[in-house]
């Protein structure tokens, strides 16, 4: 089975070691807006896309006992460096060799031994731009993030395309997976690139949405609605067939003793590749009552 997941921050890169033994190819694409931390500071000195996600997946995927995955974890502290990862230079490193950040992270991915492919969502820097309900514009992820209200309107700070590979691998994969993260800043910003949207709802792939684990401490606490129907609102289109929240990822393993070990916990890797183990087992064609009980938990559009 051909998978492909949509998202970004610590949720893909969970969700990749958890569906990665699930599945004969796995494709991720990474939202590329973050503006925080290291890979802000290398946004702005060097005008390239975020790297900060991709590096984490790509790690994610490697060999934690490896001597080249700690050496790309390592994180620099005090100087002229301090914050930035060694990983992220090492990509900046390979985008201004090869002029694209989709080669940069094909190097960078085979440098750490991994055969699964890893595209950022664009090869363009862009950002996100939300549009307040006074009619405030207010830029970047960050400062989105911080708001005390939802924003009435989401888009990009400028147009850009889907990066090499992106609209292929969505176009022939058998599911797309999106989430689990934070809904506007990992899930909203490759759903807005706009070849990425028309792939999106044109794929006859099983689009499955998996809902974020643990509650947000960013403007999206104050959601009052469910998640998908926020998002559907905002984007502007249909993009999943089926969504699951975290009773849902409960009900469908609930033969397992462990799988909600904690409220708190965001992304619990083995939870969710037991999660993936039983719904794989399914034909994707199935009624949502025949997935769960419950159709409280789980939600076929």
């Amino acid at each position: 089975m051909k998978i492909v997941c949509i998202g970004g921050g610590h949720g893909l890169s969970h969700m990749l070691s958890a569906i990665r033994p699930h599945c004969a190819e796995l494709t991720a694409i990474v939202a590329t807006t973050d503006n925080g931390g290291s890979t802000g500071k290398l946004r702005k000195s060097q005008d390239v896309v975020a790297l900060g996600d991709i590096r984490r997946c790509c790690l994610q995927l490697a060999d934690s006992d490896s001597l080249i995955h700690q050496v790309f974890h390592h994180r620099f502290d005090g100087g002229e460096l301090n914050g930035h990862s060694l990983g992220n230079l090492a990509l900046l490193s390979l985008t201004q060799q090869t002029n694209s950040a989709t080669q940069a992270v094909a190097w960078f991915n085979a440098m750490l031994g991994n055969s699964e492919t890893i595209l950022p969502m664009s090869d363009e820097p862009t950002d996100l731009l939300a549009v307040m309900s006074s009619g405030i514009k207010v830029f970047g992820e960050c400062d989105i993030d911080s708001q005390e209200e939802l924003p009435d309107y989401l888009t990009l700070s400028q147009d850009v395309n889907a990066a090499p590979g992106v609209v292929q691998a969505i176009e022939n994969a058998d599911m797309l997976i999106i989430g689990p993260g934070s809904l506007i800043t990992s899930v909203m910003p490759a759903m807005l690139v706009e070849d990425i949207a028309q792939a999106v709802q044109q794929t006859s792939a099983c689009r499955l949405f998996i809902e974020n684990i643990a509650k947000e401490a960013s403007v999206i606490k104050s959601l009052d609605m469910q998640p998908v129907d926020w998002l559907e609102g905002m984007l502007g289109y249909r993009f999943c067939d089926m969504s699951i929240s975290l009773d849902a990822l409960s009900e469908i393993v609930s033969h397992f003793d462990d799988v909600v070990k904690s409220p708190n916990q965001q992304h619990d890797i083995e939870q969710l590749s037991n999660v993936f183990g039983e719904i794989l087992k399914m034909p994707l064609s199935l009624e949502a009552e025949q997935l769960v009980s419950s159709n409280q938990t789980l939600r076929v559009s």
